[in-house]
């Protein structure tokens, strides 16, 4: 059977271990998490720089405990078009959305907080609504895009899956939203409380000719 050669902590995690935890984190943070977009325009060198240093959570166990929950905390992580939260995988662009291979461990699954999902308008959805609220409520961020083939010529019929999410912290919709209202009014009700009234929102189309109904109803 195989056998794993375990290394004597080097030097330099011993020193870093005697620093306060503030700094440690401090430090993780720098690390460890993804700052910016990463532009496909930029060199190769220009885009090293902006990557994760992720070698650190192999120095020693104390660092990996500590810094493993930042480095899936902290960072943004591209949410699987039908399985949602399931098999989420490291977004290294926003832009280009080029991810790093899923997450398959649900230990470290569960520490994602930050979530991106590029949703078609014009297509099915393989998700439900229940789906989607079980998975993306309490998040700390989540960033809907839309998009759709041809401009004007769909509802919002996908995008009023997310409609029973709760709690975010931060949310966006953004893309092809039309004139903006139901986007902005989708992020007020996903960042609100599980108790609080909320005002149903009603669009015929997403471009174009439209007309909208408010109502206040219980969350």
């Amino acid at each position: 059977m195989p056998i794993a050669l375990v290394q004597p902590p080097s030097s330099s995690s011993l020193l870093l271990s005697l620093l306060p935890a503030e700094l440690r984190n401090q430090i993780y943070e720098e690390l460890l998490v993804q700052r910016g977009r990463i532009w496909s325009g930029q060199t190769a060198r220009e885009n090293q720089k902006k990557r994760i240093c992720a070698n650190i959570l192999r120095t020693c166990k104390k660092v990996h405990a500590e810094a493993t929950p930042l480095l899936y905390a902290l960072n943004t992580f591209l949410a699987h078009p039908n399985l949602l939260a399931a098999l989420p995988r490291f977004l290294l662009d926003r832009l280009t959305r080029t991810p790093l291979p899923p997450v398959i461990y649900p230990r470290v699954a569960t520490l994602i907080k930050r979530f991106f999902i590029h949703v078609r308008l014009d297509t099915d959805p393989r998700f439900s609504k229940a789906q989607a609220t079980e998975s993306f409520s309490g998040v700390e961020e989540l960033e809907v895009e839309v998009f759709q083939s041809s401009y004007g010529t769909c509802d919002f019929a996908v995008l009023r899956l997310f409609e029973g999410i709760r709690g975010v912290g931060k949310a966006t919709v953004q893309g092809s939203v039309g004139d903006g209202a139901y986007a902005k009014w989708l992020e007020r009700t996903m960042m609100s409380a599980h108790t609080a009234e909320t005002e149903e929102f009603s669009e015929e189309f997403v471009g174009g000719g439209t007309y909208r109904t408010c109502s206040t109803d219980a969350a």
